[in-house]
């Protein structure tokens, strides 16, 4: 789920520890954005947020979170059913779960490196 390329470019461009830093920053604002998108009944601020969490997650390497959020802001843009968005929601709940798992992961491995 998580573009590893990305991660290294960002520990290349400003280091290990920075990028670690940034990692968990955008693990915790984006664990903030996905409760509001899914304990929102407000299209616009479901689409506000969608579109705020696809270019961080672009920005991060979750490329797939980022799409699934694409197609959120996008559906929203349509004349939708409720159904529609209620499955791309039921979507982005996992990806989320599992990108910021994933994260977690990273972050740790990461932390580990720097701490030997």
């Amino acid at each position: 789920m998580i573009d590893l390329a990305v991660i290294e470019q960002l520990k290349n461009d400003i280091g290990d520890d920075t990028a670690v830093e940034l990692l968990k920053f955008f693990v915790d604002e984006s664990k903030k954005t996905m409760a509001i998108i899914l304990n929102s009944n407000e299209r616009d601020e479901i689409e506000i947020n969608a579109h705020s969490l696809k270019s961080s997650c672009y920005s991060f390497g979750a490329i797939a979170l980022g799409d699934t959020c694409k197609y959120i802001e996008e559906l929203i843009k349509t004349k939708h059913s409720k159904k529609d968005l209620h499955n791309l929601l039921e979507i982005v709940e996992v990806q989320s779960k599992q990108t910021f798992n994933e994260m977690a992961f990273i972050i740790a491995s990461n932390q580990d490196c720097s701490q030997s």
